[in-house]
């Protein structure tokens, strides 16, 4: 596990492209959870009210079927201690957070220079996600600000107010198109495969075989329950089973 200040601190003197790529060589390597992140220091982009407010209005599209936010206050005055907005559920493999950093830094730093209208978007990245996004860095040489801007230009996208009734067709907000400017949509999506029949076997010897093992010593090795249910199941035999079952059949080589 590499923290974010740890990140900071190794690009100093290397490259942390260089580091995936690297990883990514590695036979046992797993990137179960990648984080990237943009800082506006001055706020002249990334705004965090200006992003609340078009939120707030419903001026965006997203991908993402939800957004929350989170605020905390002092009690006695009433002011922001922390302020964060959250695009897509972050118990999902993919979800945007944009917070406030000034507020989060002067509650938890000790540092008294920290600039006045700090705010930062990231991005998060878990399992199948984290893994195709190494793959566009190192196989397509792309820089972690790019497949960041490009992850963003396919699931979010803030508007200018039209009249139209279709949201799609109202145009790009200035400095989102600024944000985004000269990158293409990022595919992070994974294929899946079709099952197979081995993974069918595997599936049931990992899920269910010591169920079977228990009602066959509990029926002293009957099986006619077991026959049954074959039966049954082979009434509800869907095309991917079908599709299975020939490419399993067709692979087998007889002696």
């Amino acid at each position: 596990m590499i923290t974010g200040q740890g990140c900071k601190e190794y690009s100093v003197d290397h490259s942390l492209q260089a580091l995936l790529w690297r990883l990514s060589a590695q036979v046992r390597a797993n990137f179960s959870r990648i984080d990237l992140a943009i800082d506006d220091y001055e706020s002249k982009i990334i705004n965090y009210d200006r992003i609340h407010r078009s939120a707030v209005a419903g001026n965006f599209t997203s991908r993402w079927s939800k957004w929350d936010e989170i605020n905390s206050r002092q009690s006695s005055t009433g002011e922001f201690l922390g302020r964060t907005m959250y695009f897509g559920s972050q118990a999902s493999d993919l979800f945007c957070r944009i917070y406030d950093k000034t507020l989060e830094r002067k509650v938890n730093s000790e540092q008294t220079e920290i600039p006045k209208a700090w705010t930062r978007l990231e991005l998060v990245y878990r399992k199948d996600r984290a893994k195709k996004l190494v793959e566009h860095v190192v196989k397509g040489e792309k820089p972690l600000g790019h497949v960041l801007r490009g992850t963003l230009r396919r699931y979010l996208r803030f508007l200018l107010p039209s009249i139209d009734q279709n949201k799609s067709r109202w145009p790009t907000a200035n400095w989102w198109n600024l944000l985004l400017s000269n990158v293409e949509e990022l595919q992070l999506t994974i294929k899946k495969e079709p099952k197979s029949i081995e993974d069918m076997t595997a599936w049931v010897d990992r899920q269910i075989s010591p169920t079977i093992a228990a009602i066959m010593k509990a029926q002293e090795g009957d099986m006619s329950w077991l026959r049954k249910i074959i039966l049954k199941g082979s009434t509800r035999l869907t095309q991917k089973h079908l599709d299975a079952i020939n490419m399993y059949k067709g692979s087998v080589v007889y002696d």
